[in-house]
């Protein structure tokens, strides 16, 4: 199967970047992208955590590191700045160009993305709504404040996925792309990468390489709604109804949970999911994304 075949939106996307995409380019933006956020971030953490006031409080390192207070999710979540920064360096000096292109025409990619989320929104309320009613769910804080933290950590989220999405989607979909017309390079290579940045090393084997697969296939969504649609726009909503629902409205005790209205406590176990359901519900998620995409 070509790309021509299934995608055309992504022929005319991929056309954009025909003429600096090289295959160097890629792997050295890859580099510049993951050491470039570690060189970074790394000192300015470690002096900080060594700092008199964190030293004398190391409850404040914990609640950053575990994500345990609305200050803390806000820190975490901007932190991802730091990879719309390196990416901005990386067209500039590589591809003389900005990262508008990367998105793809503002106006489609507003109407298709609003579109999209409006989709998801109820099958996430549905899907969510009977384990906010388990009994061993806590509600954190009262409503009102809920509310009342969500302009200043809402658009933060915004910085995540955008960060995400414009590396994994807009730069190396769309570059791979530009040098392959499989899809098997440009779709499944960043999916791959990009559930590979979610594997986390202090859980248990199973568990962490479960959230890899699970983070692999929400990539594979958003990149094939990226390429039947020509913009970023649908792939933005999908990660954003995603993960709004998964920080600020139900989440696990074990990250990045300071934020949520709900919480649901694991008790110090790993992250053990049901397989069927997950794969059902990604399923779901997709469809409803290209049904949206059709009107």
């Amino acid at each position: 199967m070509s790309l021509s075949d299934s995608y055309p939106a992504m022929v005319t996307r991929a056309a954009a970047f025909q003429d600096t995409a090289r295959w160097t380019y890629v792997v050295m933006a890859s580099v510049i992208l993951y050491f470039g956020f570690v060189l970074l971030v790394a000192p300015v953490l470690t002096v900080w955590a060594y700092s008199p006031r964190i030293t004398e409080n190391p409850a404040i390192a914990d609640a950053f590191y575990t994500g345990s207070t609305p200050l803390a999710v806000r820190w975490n979540l901007a932190l991802f700045a730091v990879y719309i920064v390196l990416l901005w360096g990386v067209l500039r000096l590589l591809h003389r160009m900005t990262l508008a292109p990367l998105i793809g025409p503002p106006a489609a990619a507003l109407r298709a993305g609003v579109m999209v989320a409006l989709w998801l929104t109820p099958l996430y309320v549905f899907a969510l709504a009977p384990s906010i009613r388990d009994p061993s769910v806590i509600q954190q804080m009262a409503v009102a404040d809920w509310i009342g933290i969500l302009p200043l950590t809402l658009p933060l989220m915004f910085v995540q996925i955008g960060a995400e999405e414009l590396v994994f989607r807009g730069y190396l979909q769309s570059h791979l792309a530009a040098l392959s017309h499989r899809p098997v390079v440009w779709m499944v290579v960043p999916s791959v990468l990009f559930g590979l940045i979610h594997y986390d090393g202090t859980q248990p084997a199973y568990s962490a390489w479960a959230y890899v697969v699970w983070a692999t296939a929400l990539g594979l969504v958003c990149a094939d709604v990226t390429a039947r649609h020509g913009s970023l726009g649908p792939a933005l909503a999908i990660h954003a109804v995603n993960n709004f629902f998964a920080i600020f409205v139900l989440a696990a005790d074990d990250w990045l949970y300071g934020a949520a209205l709900y919480v649901w406590p694991t008790n110090g176990a790993p992250w053990v999911p049901w397989v069927p359901y997950e794969a059902l519900f990604l399923l779901c998620v997709w469809l409803a994304a290209r049904l949206a995409l059709r009107r």
